[in-house]
């Protein structure tokens, strides 16, 4: 762990947070980033290696939060209003029959996961060549404002209307208006086919970035003195808008605003699937940015809560003992396949080949991709993480149902390897997003199988790939 990326304000209650990081286990439910900031300060700056609190990952729907920011900016200026009905905002997109439900749609209701549909039409959105379209042709079950159903396509629709508006990118809109003025740079987000950012996800940024959305908001739409957001906006943004009271447990049926949840207990939070988490309690002035992989998210609030709770608690706890995400190692260091180059079969990642090398003197192992083009290769350290950054078709892990796939994208990756005879397995930490994957290279006589074990995180047909040696 980086010194930058260790700071505990000798005020905290150790103990506090050491039950706190007991809750988790490596490999089930991780914290791989924490930072937590009292009004302006920071008091605590946590990521365990490989991990680290500048690294721009994927964090699902919490894109959602710096979505309606956008809307946010162009309401203030009256460039939109909340009460705007979606069939006026794309008229030359609608159904040849508009519904009655449909032309009660207003931008508040899309804002507030009210819009009527039955559940998400995301799945729609990304998978035709014109997003709005798509939108507006999916059936309005309920009545707009009586139905909530959480739902991406909606958030999707917002950048949509950014774009429709302003004549820009929602990355490149925000990048005006918000993330300039608060330091924010490096950001990707992922695009739907027809180019529309796809709003509700998609979105990477860091946990020092979350952090700075947490506080504008902490502050009513105030950054260092000058007003960015309406006070107005961020009261109602944070507000239970929507009834969600049938939506679950109980962080989840506290009421909805614009793409923020309120908290059960107090406060309001940004959530993205697997656990990220620009969490704000206003009474306490606190800020939380957590960034994981883990699949009980209530539980993570609650963690949460419990620790704001003890935070200053007095105690005598000399240590905190924090998660350790140990690298795989194996006595055998080659798997007698290395300095051969198999070409592989057609294959979704539009990989030609593979070769492996082995690197004695830094204890690390190579896997060099090539897709008649580039080459790639991808490091693993035997016992120790070794970083790498490959841009590839559908390597990294993504939920594949709601996000769109793009032709290229960025995997940063922390490996490490084992080997054994015919077999190398590269135990693979992703640093762009939350996930884990394993790969293993497996040679049967002159054939290559390469698995990429992904717990349903790839594209089915992206799991297995096949080569022979030339």
């Amino acid at each position: 762990m980086t010194k930058s990326d260790f700071y505990v304000n000798p005020r905290l209650s150790k103990k506090a947070l050491q039950n706190f990081f007991d809750k988790f286990q490596p490999e089930k439910n991780e914290i791989h980033t924490l930072q937590i900031y009292d009004h302006d300060s920071m008091v605590l700056r946590i990521a365990p290696a490989p991990y680290h609190a500048a690294d721009k990952r994927e964090i699902y729907s919490l894109s959602k939060s710096f979505c309606s920011t956008a809307i946010g900016f162009l309401c203030d200026e009256g460039k939109l209003s909340v009460e705007d009905r979606i069939v006026d905002l794309f008229p030359d997109k609608l159904p040849d029959t508009v519904s009655e439900n449909l032309a009660k749609m207003r931008l508040k209701h899309v804002l507030s996961m009210n819009t009527g549909h039955k559940s998400c039409v995301m799945y729609h959105m990304v998978r035709s060549e014109d997003a709005p379209r798509a939108f507006l042709a999916q059936e309005v079950t309920y009545e707009p404002g009586t139905h909530f159903a959480y739902n991406t396509g909606a958030t999707c629709l917002l950048s949509c209307i950014v774009e429709r508006i302003t004549g820009m990118k929602l990355l490149d809109f925000l990048t005006w208006k918000l993330f300039l003025p608060l330091g924010i740079s490096d950001v990707r987000w992922n695009r739907v086919p027809d180019g529309n950012n796809e709003g509700g996800c998609g979105i990477h940024v860091s946990s020092d970035d979350i952090v700075k959305l947490g506080l504008l908001y902490l502050h009513g739409g105030m950054w260092n003195g000058k007003r960015l957001l309406s006070e107005a906006w961020v009261k109602e943004a944070t507000s239970p808008i929507s009834d969600n009271s049938c939506n679950g447990t109980p962080d989840w049926c506290a009421g909805y605003g614009y793409q923020f949840w309120v908290n059960a207990r107090e406060g309001f939070r940004g959530d993205g699937a697997f656990g990220q988490l620009c969490f704000v309690l206003p009474e306490r002035q606190l800020v939380f940015a957590v960034q994981t992989e883990l699949g009980d998210m209530q539980a993570e609030i609650d963690a949460l809560m419990e620790l704001a709770d003890h935070l200053y608690d007095a105690d005598d706890t000399a240590e905190l003992i924090l998660p350790v995400y140990a690298p795989v190692s194996s006595d055998r260091k080659t798997a007698g396949i290395e300095n051969i180059f198999y070409r592989l079969d057609e294959n979704p990642m539009g990989w030609t080949g593979v070769y492996f090398v082995y690197d004695e003197a830094a204890a690390e192992m190579k896997a060099v991709f090539s897709n008649g083009t580039d080459q790639y290769p991808l490091y693993a350290g035997n016992g120790h993480f070794a970083e790498s950054t490959v841009w590839a078709k559908k390597l990294k892990p993504k939920l594949v149902d709601l996000m769109s796939t793009p032709d290229t994208e960025r995997c940063r990756m922390a490996a490490s390897y084992t080997a054994e005879e015919g077999k190398l397995t590269f135990a693979i930490r992703y640093l762009n997003c939350p996930h884990r994957n394993i790969y293993t290279f497996a040679a049967d006589g002159d054939l290559l199988r390469l698995r990429f074990e992904s717990w349903g995180k790839l594209d089915a047909e992206a799991v297995e790939l096949t080569g022979h040696k030339l």
